[in-house]
């Protein structure tokens, strides 16, 4: 396949030297990436920010549940990985800057369209749980530097499904398919999904560790994409993805990594067999949360 620019050495394939701001600038010159891009923040305003702030002024009522789980005790709470948290909305917009750059501004825009419908439905479809029950954890008084603006632009009301761990894995499956479909060649797409893959890794561990989530957080996330992509987050997907959180995770006490998989897996697993005959994901875990809600989870 022709390409746009050459490939680099294996090993050197990555998506780190995208300029985020380009990217965004590219597709809202086009009509098909800008009216998805429209549409997608008009969701995230609608879905996100205005659905917490009308419960939290007064505007809404909807009952909001304690998701906290006995293990996130055992996560200590670990500011400096606020960057990797935050990083999660350049960490899916840099991909397309890399196949803009391979594969020219076509390919590009094609895939920015077709990712920002997936996300958009990820944002529309966990608000439908959102608005049956808001859901909650502890978080630490701590207002220093860019947790200021985690506390000043989000109320912490959506907790269960976590959209961070639901967008980290829809992008790492997208991109990897995305590649393969282009033709990148082997070298390049292990490199590539070698990155992605473990930025989605890291990203999800950092939603303990800065206690935005709970452990309960993750498997409902986790649900949410087997229903939503089931063809590229499998079951067997899901337990790679499992597999390799906190394995590297120094800061925790021995076996707690093993604990939180475990339980990860357990809530995945009763989340799938309890919703088999659900039409989408999002009843299975309206039922999650009310066995939150009760402390019966």
């Amino acid at each position: 396949m022709t390409t746009t620019g050459g490939a680099a050495k294996s090993g050197a394939h990555t998506t780190r030297g995208v300029c985020v701001p380009r990217v965004v600038a590219q597709a809202l010159r086009h009509r098909d990436s800008f009216q998805a891009v429209r549409g997608y923040l008009g969701t995230v305003l609608e879905d996100f920010f205005w659905l917490q702030f009308a419960v939290k002024w007064g505007f809404k009522k909807v009952p909001i549940v304690d998701v906290d789980h006995p293990l996130d005790d055992e996560v200590p709470f670990a500011p400096d990985k606020v960057g990797a948290y935050l990083d999660f909305v350049a960490y899916w917009i840099r991909p397309l800057g890399y196949i803009g750059r391979r594969f020219g501004d076509d390919a590009q825009r094609r895939y920015a369209v077709a990712f920002l419908r997936l996300i958009d439905r990820c944002y529309r479809e966990a608000a439908d749980v959102y608005r049956f029950r808001l859901s909650t954890t502890r978080r630490p008084r701590y207002y220093k530097g860019r947790f200021l603006v985690i506390r000043l632009f989000d109320p912490h009301y959506l907790c269960v499904p976590s959209l961070h761990v639901m967008i980290v894995v829809l992008a790492y499956t997208f991109y990897r398919r995305a590649f393969a479909e282009l033709g990148v060649t082997a070298d390049e797409a292990a490199d590539l999904d070698r990155e992605l893959f473990g930025g989605a890794v890291e990203i999800t561990e950092t939603v303990l560790y800065i206690k935005q989530h709970s452990v309960n957080c993750i498997p409902a996330a986790l649900y949410a994409m087997s229903r939503i992509t089931p063809d590229a987050v499998t079951a067997s997907e899901v337990d790679a993805f499992i597999d390799r959180l906190f394995v590297d995770a120094p800061l925790l006490a021995e076996g707690t990594d093993d604990r939180i998989r475990a339980s990860i897996r357990d809530v995945f697993g009763r989340l799938t067999a309890d919703g088999r005959t659900d039409a989408d994901w999002t009843p299975a875990v309206r039922r999650f949360l009310l066995a939150c809600q009760q402390r019966d989870f």
